[in-house]
């Protein structure tokens, strides 16, 4: 058994050049070298023939092109016996690097030199991956609870899938602690069966694995019980475990890929189905590039916008937050400068994204980590069905399954090359088209109205002519600055400020105070430990534009019962964010009420005096225009990231309308909101034909996607 040190490089040549790992491909020796590489020489020398070795080691020794000649330097003295993945949390609170265990055994085909491991050129190796982490985020761990009843297993998907334990749990009040004979508490986790008091795992599956190949030092006694054909298939179906031959794991696999990750059943199952057709390889018909790396200059004035990962999310590119960038890194840089219909995904930290271009974000150019996709002319694969394939399911998890590294993963540009696309019939690729045209046109006309319900909003105040004065000096007296705001900052001052304030007093109608109006303001929930499952827990990226992007939320593991604090979600409630992309604001619909909102998210509720004059989508609107962010931005502080306080957003001043004018304001606001339902709904099925086309065939995606449109009143024969 070895863990090696992951951190740190050998630098020291006298002790280099006692390793052939530390050789360079033209036989010269490197600089330095990671001290686990030579870890895995020096315990691969250790080894006696036929001897055995488990080993501790970063992914990416597993994973990363650039690691290959260690992995065929192992393959080459060893049989692989299992990968087995671990959870990302293993070794937390000490490191956070995704490690996996290595299994081998040395090459022998002497008796009498040591345990027999004849040598061949195929074989089975057992991929395994942990799905219970055993600890959370922040290193702790996750105990076992016991069982409602003795026969009954717990509670979740995974035990779902697992065989019966072979012995009957402990009975006791559910949601207690389950311990072992020892009375110690028992760790929630998938590796194996814990004194037949939790279900088989990992270790279980790999000794009828051991049996079923007839390992030479696995030997069979009496004690132990003969391989189980059936055993073997339940825990293999109950685990994230796969049992492969040497040739098909290298399938697709040019890097000798040996991360059990790699072998995840869903992505072997979508192998096979994109395999039913031509698969057409990405670099043969399109240019495929990445934006300048390092330093880049930022120009407030340009028009030229800075395309990130973040802005890739949403099928369509945005310039949402996106700085100016100077002219002269474009000029130079024209290689990644973007056009018209190209396609971008994110290829480094916010991995998968894709989106694709159109006319609204441009000029505009991509950093590091975003490759630019041009499709050639004549190309077979039209740029939307290629939008709409790397955004399904299918090539989703292509990028992911490829993708590779330490700490950060990520995919580089000659894998992006390499992803392979199965090639529908043009009609079926100009169906998928025409409905990602009509989700954009739809899109398009929902920021319109959204846009009109603001203007409309502004028209009924008097101040849509209103324009803030860009004179930045301002004279108080002592008593009109300090004395009444306790603040000194030159910026709190500025004329047009003041100018907004008297605009909003004078523009008619009565203002009030948002304190006034609302009940008290909470600030919501601090919680950093996500799950795959769990309630959403909405976070400040995830309000704008008027709504709450409930899709994007994280997940995390409480409900709001274990909040101890008063921020549970009602219908019509108002969020508001306070800090870092601070004045954004959504009302609350019945979609998101069973949300947690982020410690860095403002709650506002209505009084129920206040709704009888006002709604609360007006509030937010408000609080989202011109006006509403002027105020905000003024009472803004901090150094790093700027916030806003509970006092100072509620001395916002809210002009309020006739109940009557502010009803065809949020008429207007629906109707946009409307919209872009619809312009969601329009991308996932596209999205959900594609991997129906390739799951089952083209003819049975078509009838389900007429199905969906017809629910959805469109005719796309009429609309394209």
């Amino acid at each position: 058994m070895a863990n090696p040190p992951f951190a740190g490089d050998i630098k020291e040549p006298r002790m280099i050049a006692r390793y052939d790992l530390a050789k360079k491909p033209d036989g010269k020796w490197q600089s330095k070298v990671g001290r686990d590489i030579l870890f895995i020489e020096r315990n691969l020398d250790f080894l006696k023939p036929g001897g055995r070795m488990a080993i501790v080691l970063p992914q990416g020794r597993f994973n990363n092109s650039s690691d290959k000649n260690i992995r065929d330097f192992i393959a080459e003295r060893c049989r692989i016996l299992a990968v087995v993945g671990l959870h990302g949390n293993t070794f937390k609170p000490h490191t956070g690097t995704k490690t996996s265990v290595l299994f081998v055994q040395k090459w022998n085909d002497d008796p009498k030199a040591g345990a027999l491991c004849p040598r061949k050129d195929d074989y089975n190796i057992f991929f395994a991956t942990m799905r219970k982490s055993g600890k959370d985020n922040s290193g702790d761990k996750i105990w076992r609870k016991i069982s409602s009843s003795a026969a009954a297993p717990p509670n979740d998907e995974l035990s779902d899938l697992m065989p019966p334990s072979p012995v009957q749990r402990v009975v006791g009040v559910e949601s207690d602690f389950l311990r072992d004979n020892h009375e110690h508490l028992v760790v929630d986790h998938d590796l194996y069966n814990h004194e037949g008091k939790t279900e088989d795992g990992i270790a279980e599956a790999f000794i009828e694995f051991a049996k079923k190949e007839n390992f030479s030092f696995f030997e069979l006694s009496p004690s132990v019980a003969p391989f189980d054909a059936v055993k073997y298939q339940q825990l293999m179906d109950g685990l994230e475990a796969v049992e492969l031959s040497l040739k098909e794991a290298l399938k697709e696999n040019i890097s000798f890929r040996v991360d059990s990750d790699f072998f995840k059943k869903q992505y072997l199952q979508e192998y096979f189905q994109r395999n039913k057709f031509e698969n057409i390889i990405l670099g043969d018909i399109a240019f495929i590039t990445d934006g300048q790396h390092g330093y880049h200059e930022v120009d407030e004035t340009s028009n030229i916008s800075h395309i990130t990962a973040k802005n890739t999310k949403n099928w369509f590119t945005d310039k949402i937050g996106a700085d100016g960038l100077a002219q002269w890194v474009d000029d130079k840089n024209k290689r990644s400068s973007l056009q018209e219909n190209d396609i971008l995904l994110a290829n480094r930290g916010t991995i998968g994204c894709c989106s694709i271009v159109k006319s609204d974000i441009l000029p505009a150019n991509i950093d590091q980590d975003i490759a630019r996709i041009a499709i050639i002319s004549n190309s077979p694969i039209l740029p939307e069905y290629l939008l709409a394939y790397l955004n399904s399911n299918i090539g989703y998890d292509w990028v992911i399954r490829n993708s590779s590294g330490m700490v950060q993963q990520g995919l580089p540009l000659n894998k992006v090359r390499l992803i392979p696309i199965p090639f529908l019939n043009i009609k079926f690729q100009l169906r998928i088209k025409s409905l990602i045209d009509l989700s954009w046109e739809t899109k398009e006309l929902s920021k319109d109205i959204y846009q009109q319900a603001e203007d409309l909003l502004l028209s009924e105040l008097g101040l849509q002519n209103w324009q803030s004065t860009e004179e930045t000096i301002a004279v108080k007296s002592f008593a009109e600055s300090f004395l009444s705001s306790e603040r000194l900052d030159a910026e709190y001052y500025q004329p047009k400020y003041d100018q907004a304030e008297e605009a909003i007093k004078n523009c008619g109608f009565s203002s009030q105070n948002l304190g006034s109006l609302i009940e008290p303001i909470q600030n919501g929930f601090d919680y950093r430990e996500y799950n795959e499952e769990g309630t959403p827990y909405i976070r400040v990226g995830d309000v704008k534009n008027g709504q709450i992007n409930f899709d994007s939320a994280v997940k995390i593991p409480i409900t709001m019962a274990d909040v101890d604090k008063p921020v549970g979600l009602q219908i019509g409630d108002i969020l508001f964010t306070r800090k870092g992309s601070f004045g954004n604001s959504a009302v609350v619909t019945e979609l998101e009420v069973n949300g947690i909102i982020s410690s860095e998210i403002m709650l506002l509720r209505l009084t129920s005096v206040s709704r009888q004059k006002v709604l609360p989508e007006y509030v937010s609107l408000f609080l989202n225009s011109k006006f509403g962010y002027l105020q905000v931005e003024r009472r803004v502080h901090g150094v790093a990231y700027y916030s806003i306080s509970q006092p100072d957003l509620a001395n916002l001043l809210i002009p309020i309308l006739p109940k009557l004018q502010q009803q065809k304001i949020v008429e207007k606001i629906n109707s946009s909101f409307s919209l872009k339902l619809k312009s969601k709904q329009l991308l996932e099925i596209a999205k959900t034909r594609v991997e129906q086309a390739i799951e089952t065939d083209e003819a049975t995606a078509t009838t389900w996607i007429n199905q969906q449109l017809e629910a959805l009143g469109i005719n796309l024969t009429t609309t394209t």
